[in-house]
């Protein structure tokens, strides 16, 4: 009965502990779907506004710079180089890690956000001045030998000096092409300083110079200009990051092509309303599209002829963009915290769960020992109260003289024993009170047990062997330490055989007691310190059951360290003792 109890108390805590961990489970599961969906819902929004917002100022822009120099020969009025200026546009405060934009005019000449970056260039001559444009990482990359590269990298990527110094690659002299940008034809490294306005205080490192008659990025008319230069004051800085190729764009128009065949997802679908293509649970594209149609009378003034006609000029352009939406790292917190409170509430119902179930082990231990102790007194105190029962019913109907002295005899040792046996229990209960406190003192050890063994060498039928090899002092307390003394000396002449010796060695701060016991059995050694255990083969033997128990609480209380050894048919008891040398 029991044991079906048992049985069902476990299964309880574990259905609790299931029940708890499955919810949490199932809860943190539900809670991170509905964080990743909330999310996407809100990237995908802001991404879908970004990419609009983009659109309609490049429209805008393309709106004003639509004359093709080539076939309209534009005077200055309108910018010499359209291809240049959407370059410029598409590139210029755009995120190229996870953003991707792409104009196709009504000629199929595609401009998309490459490894370009936009720049504002000066030029001595005043001809230029903060004129937007772009130059190519490509172009740059080809004009520079690997050991030039290289060399450049190492000047850019040194950390300031404790003066505050540091460098910068410069685009002292360059070319516009209409087809590359700005393409430079002298690069140099600069040391400056942050309190250095103008470029004439900057210390010129090293100079890089190109032969741009060698390379196809400018035409032969190109050549022939003058190439522009930055003044004194101006420095036309190349971006750090973009020239060590932090800048190079996630994704280009092939990406974009093979995302949408793989969806199959054709311009115009993407251009009735943005799609968004997922890419595994954590990553989606934001794909838009657009058609840009533009016709207007402008007042046109051939370069042959200085009268001004009104023309037309249509321009017809597709623009599309694409946004990668990492849903990880804007919910990676938001998990983090979910699956926190998840585990907290799982380890405190588990710890809770494993608390209650040792103490319910505990308390149900401790109820099978307050059994088997009374058990145990009723066993231990019956015996002695039948025999003075029987023995003063003798004493009452006995006229001998000598048998009723007999019987006296008899009851006043049971008595005795009852009396021992008592004692001992309160001694025992005592070790329970939160009241009982160690009355510890330094003292020496041997003629401590020596006064102990003198009542014994009396009275024993075995002969006590005492060895003391030890300098030690001992701390403890006197009283309690003479208790756990004359239990083991006691223990150890009441199971000894008959006619073999006890040994009592202390050696350092170890004391052992030591008797043969040839009736012991080795599987009851664990069970010696149990409350009223007594070894099957002694039985026979007088006594409580409880003398160990006593001992075991004041060595724990003193913190000492004890152990029982049987080897050979000599049992051994021992505890080590804190010196105090």
């Amino acid at each position: 009965m029991k044991s079906r109890y048992i049985k069902r108390r476990k299964k309880f805590h574990y259905i609790i502990i299931s029940v708890t961990i499955i919810v949490c489970l199932l809860g943190t599961v539900f809670t991170s779907l509905a964080i990743l969906n909330s999310s996407k819902d809100l990237l995908v929004a802001n991404a879908e506004n970004e990419l609009k917002m983009k659109m309609i100022d490049v429209e805008r822009n393309l709106g004003i710079n639509l004359t093709d120099s080539q076939d309209d020969k534009t005077d200055a009025v309108n910018v010499a180089y359209p291809y240049n200026d959407k370059v410029g546009l598409l590139n210029e405060n755009v995120d190229k890690s996870n953003t991707y934009y792409q104009i196709t005019d009504n000629k199929n000449m595609t401009i998309t956000t490459d490894n370009v970056l936009t720049v504002y260039y000066d030029d001595i001559r005043g001809t230029l001045s903060h004129i937007r444009n772009y130059i190519s990482f490509d172009v740059i990359r080809n004009l520079l030998s690997d050991n030039e590269y290289k060399e450049i990298c190492g000047y850019l990527n040194t950390p300031a000096d404790s003066d505050g110094n540091y460098y910068l690659l410069i685009c002292k002299k360059f070319y516009e092409s209409e087809k590359y940008g700005y393409v430079p034809c002298q690069l140099e490294v600069v040391k400056t300083n942050k309190v250095n306005d103008w470029y004439v205080q900057d210390e010129v490192v090293k100079t890089y110079s190109f032969d741009l008659s060698k390379y196809d990025y400018l035409t032969i008319e190109e050549l022939k200009v003058t190439p522009f230069e930055n003044d004194e004051m101006y420095r036309n800085i190349i971006d750090t990051d973009f020239f060590l190729g932090k800048d190079k764009p996630k994704y280009s128009q092939k990406d974009v092509e093979q995302i949408l065949k793989d969806n199959a997802l054709l311009y115009y679908d993407i251009y009735e309303s943005p799609a968004v293509v997922n890419d595994g649970i954590f990553k989606c594209y934001l794909l838009c599209s657009d058609y840009y149609y533009n016709t207007e009378n402008r007042l046109i003034s051939d370069l042959d002829d200085s009268d001004y006609v009104y023309k037309v000029v249509q321009g017809s352009y597709l623009i599309v963009s694409l946004k990668e939406i990492d849903l990880l790292n804007d919910c990676l917190w938001k998990f983090i915290t979910v699956f926190a409170v998840a585990f907290t509430i799982m380890a405190v119902v588990i710890t809770v769960e494993i608390f209650s179930w040792k103490d319910f082990k505990r308390r149900t231990a401790q109820e099978e020992t307050r059994l088997e102790m009374t058990n145990a007194i009723a066993h231990n105190l019956k015996t002695p109260l039948f025999v003075i029962g029987g023995f003063a019913e003798n004493l009452k109907n006995e006229e001998d003289a000598e048998k009723k002295l007999h019987n006296i005899e008899i009851i006043q040792q049971q008595t005795e024993e009852m009396d021992i046996l008592i004692h001992r229990m309160l001694d025992l209960s005592r070790f329970d009170s939160p009241a009982l406190k160690l009355n510890c003192e330094a003292f020496d050890f041997k003629p401590f047990i020596e006064k102990i063994l003198e009542n014994y060498y009396v009275h024993t039928e075995h002969e006590i062997i005492f060895i003391y090899n030890s300098k030690a002092k001992i701390k403890a307390d006197p009283a309690m330490l003479k208790t756990v003394l004359e239990n083991l000396i006691d223990n150890a002449e009441k199971y000894s055989d008959y006619g073999s010796d006890i040994t009592i060695n202390v050696s350092d701060d170890v004391l052992s007691i030591s008797n043969q016991c040839s009736s012991f059995d080795r599987e009851n050694l664990s069970k010696l310190w149990q409350p009223y255990f007594r070894a099957a083969k002694g039985d026979n033997k007088s006594g409580s059951g409880i003398g160990l128990s006593i001992v075991k609480s004041a060595l724990e209380m003193h913190g000492f360290k004890y152990k029982a050894e049987f080897e050979n048919g000599i049992i051994t008891f021992k505890f080590r003792f804190t010196s105090l040398d």
